[in-house]
């Protein structure tokens, strides 16, 4: 699965972008931003992060916290 395919996903099941993140192992975060760079996605996976970080939930800040700083953006 593509990442610009996983967002669609995440999407239609209505799973927040960072649920997605912090189920990835470790090791497949770099592949992960890789191809979201190579489909330029990246930008919309970000944008719901800090939306979440800014305007979410208590959980939705410490999950978008929690997944900015596992994409090494924190």
């Amino acid at each position: 699965m593509r990442c610009g395919d996983r967002m669609k996903q995440d999407v239609i099941n209505d799973t927040p972008s960072a649920a997605r993140v912090l189920s990835m192992k470790p090791s497949d975060v770099p592949p992960f931003v890789r191809q979201c760079l190579r489909e330029r996605s990246l930008s919309v996976l970000i944008r719901d992060l800090n939306r979440d970080l800014l305007f979410g939930t208590e959980t939705q800040r410490t999950d978008a916290r929690l997944a900015l700083s596992q994409l090494g953006f924190l």
